[in-house]
């Protein structure tokens, strides 16, 4: 914490223990009104890039809303572990990530909300490296152990959340943010050719926190 408030740039909440969801989603809509961008990432997720953060924002800016990512060096196809989102859609939403999960399923529903909306970017030569142990870059600790219980009833949640509430919450912000014939339509475009970082893992699969729908 002294770390953190040595930075005169950073603000830092501190308050009970809560899961990543739930604290994502307080810092998220509480932010909103004030800024046009929030982002997301857990404490295992090192930025690479110089000006990461500044370079997501512009690719979103060019987009107007949506979701924007960078490669976490973690997963191909690429997932957005890391994100920004347009506040326009926490406000509208309500929420950043959905609050029937605790901690696994963050890039699931990012990656299906940047699609539904047909307004997600991938910007390749941004690197937010997602340093877990799944992928050998880090040690498993008790943190991990502990969150690794929440799994299956994560995976549970998040299926009965896509099938009975996201298609008529996707449907209410499509139309909320007059989005109705958004162009290319559902998909990710790609924000510059670029070729993959050195050093990005050529693995397949999904990422340490995504969970199938099915």
């Amino acid at each position: 914490l002294y770390q953190y408030n040595a930075h005169r740039v950073a603000m830092v909440t501190v308050g009970p223990r809560q899961s990543f969801v739930e604290w994502t989603n307080e810092i998220a809509v509480s932010s909103a009104d004030r800024y046009r961008f929030v982002g997301t990432m857990g404490d295992d997720h090192r930025p690479r890039t110089p000006g990461w953060d500044t370079l997501l924002c512009a690719a979103l800016d060019a987009l107007g809303t949506g979701v924007a990512y960078g490669h976490d060096l973690a997963s191909l196809p690429v997932v957005p572990s890391a994100a920004v989102v347009s506040s326009d859609i926490v406000t509208r939403l309500g929420f950043l990530l959905p609050p029937v999960l605790a901690h696994h399923g963050s890039e699931s529903f990012l990656h299906a909300l940047g699609t539904g909306l047909g307004r997600s970017v991938f910007v390749p030569e941004v690197v937010v490296e997602h340093v877990h142990y799944s992928t050998g870059r880090a040690s498993i600790d008790h943190t991990y152990l502990e969150r690794a219980n929440d799994l299956d009833a994560d995976r549970d949640r998040y299926r009965s959340f896509l099938a009975e509430e996201w298609p008529k919450l996707l449907a209410e912000l499509v139309d909320g943010l007059g989005l109705e014939g958004a162009p290319d339509g559902p998909g990710t475009r790609v924000a510059a050719r670029a070729t993959a970082p050195a050093g990005t893992d050529r693995r397949t699969g999904r990422g340490p926190h995504e969970l199938s729908p099915t």
